[in-house]
This record gives structure tokens, C-alpha cells and sequence, in this order.
């Protein structure tokens, strides 16, 4: 004869029933990664947020406060981190034995975001002369810091952060787009150098027709030489430097 179970009975061995049903074996589990420093990527838009929208001023005063005091925590956490790798990527990088790489994979930091990290700790060395300018740049997006860190960022964009007018990683896409320098290619370099060549033919010829007519003495003329001679080294230099971009 079965034992009949009293309602609590019942209602006790349905719970267990329910927990052993979803309980997820241990190798289904899905491990989750906990880390303070990004993935190597950014996203290519950001979140809109404008604080103007806040009806609240109190609310507004703290959010912006907050934030502010945020991108000081974070930042002044990945300039350590950056400070620490450059130390480490300096003494060990180049062993060739790939240690250091092993290394940053077991400190669950990518070889994209260690370069980052490095970047923006040389650039605050090197353009953050001042505490004052310091505490600034610490204050900024990370994602624009490290835009603005990159061995490729543009002088202009540099200094307009720097100088305070670029605040946000989107002002500083925005920026680059519109004032986007496109180098001419190796066939437009060519075309530059036979004009160049052309017309310094054409001053030349110029030049000594002027001194046959005696419309132009020797001492004049010489000047102009000397003249043109410094624009063409300046202009030499010039395309030399526009051919290592190609």
C-alpha cells in the first residue's frame, strides 16, 4: 500500500523536483569574463546622452558630476596599467621567445588594447606637461584618448584636444572626416615633379632673356637664382616627404 503524502509532503518534493530541473550541469555553464580594461574593439557610433534634455537641475549637476569623476577612476586606473606595460613590453617584447604575448593572454589583456594602454601613457608624457593638463586628460572618454593617442593622429586634431576643443570621441570622427587629407598617389607625385621641372626651365629661360635685353643686371639676376634655388630644395624635400606617405 502506498503512503499517501500529506499536502506539505507534496509540495516540498515538487520544489526539489523543480530545482533539479533546472540546475545546469558545471560544463554547460558559460564562463563569464570580469575585467576592468575594454575588449579590443569600440564601437563606431556612440550613445547619444545630452544633459540639456534634463529638466531636473539638480539631477543634471550630479550626472555630469558623476560622470566627470568616473573617466578620473577609469582613467587613472588604465595610465597605470599603460605605465606598467610599457615597462613590460620595453624589457621583454622583443625576446622572441613569445613569453610576453603568452603573458598578456593570461592577464586577459589583448595585444590591440596593451598597444592602446602604451600609446596614451607615452602621449601624456609627452603632452601633458602639466598636472593641470594632466587632470584634463584624464577626465576625457577613454575611447577619444586613446584616438588622440595613436602614433597616426593628425597634429591639428592633437592640439585641438589638447586646447580643449574636442571633447568627445564623436567631435573628434566628426572633425577628422571633414578636414580629411587624402595624399596624392605615386603617378600624381611624377606629374608634380615635370611641372616643377617645366617651370623652373621656363624661369631660367626668363631669367637670361632678361639679362640679354639688359632689362636686368647680373647681380639681380644672380639673387633670383639663389632664390629660386631654396624653393626648389624646400619643394624637393616636399615631394620626398609626400612619396614616403604612398
Amino acid at each position: 500500500m502506498v503512503k499517501k503524502l500529506n499536502v506539505l509532503d507534496r509540495l516540498k518534493q515538487d520544489s526539489f523536483k523543480k530545482k533539479e530541473a533546472t540546475i545546469t550541469p558545471i560544463s554547460e555553464k558559460k564562463e563569464f569574463e570580469i575585467t576592468v580594461i575594454e575588449k579590443d574593439f569600440l564601437p563606431d557610433t556612440d550613445v547619444v546622452f545630452n544633459y540639456d534634455n534634463i529638466q531636473d537641475s539638480e539631477m543634471k549637476v550630479d550626472l555630469m558630476r558623476y560622470e566627470s569623476l568616473l573617466h578620473i577612476a577609469k582613467s587613472n586606473y588604465h595610465t597605470r596599467a599603460g605605465e606598467i606595460l610599457l615597462e613590460a613590453n620595453e624589457k621583454y617584447s622583443n625576446n622572441k621567445s613569445g613569453t610576453f604575448g603568452i603573458w598578456l593572454e593570461h592577464m586577459k589583456i589583448g595585444k590591440k588594447t596593451a598597444e592602446r594602454l602604451i600609446n596614451r601613457f607615452k602621449f601624456i608624457s609627452n603632452h601633458c606637461l602639466t598636472p593641470d593638463d594632466q587632470f584634463y586628460f584624464e577626465t576625457l572618454p577613454l575611447s577619444l584618448t586613446y584616438e588622440v593617442s595613436s602614433p597616426h593622429a593628425n597634429e591639428e586634431l592633437i592640439n585641438a584636444v589638447i586646447n580643449r576643443q574636442i571633447k568627445t570621441r564623436k567631435e573628434y570622427i566628426n572633425f577628422k572626416n571633414e578636414n580629411k587629407i587624402i595624399p596624392p598617389k605615386k603617378t600624381d607625385v611624377l606629374s608634380i615633379e615635370k611641372l616643377f621641372e617645366k617651370l623652373n626651365s621656363n624661369i631660367s629661360i626668363l631669367i637670361e632673356n632678361k639679362i640679354e635685353t639688359s632689362s636686368i643686371d647680373s647681380d639681380k639676376a644672380k639673387n633670383m637664382y639663389e632664390k629660386i634655388e631654396l624653393l626648389n630644395k624646400e619643394i624637393k624635400n616636399l615631394l620626398i616627404e609626400i612619396e614616403k606617405i604612398n
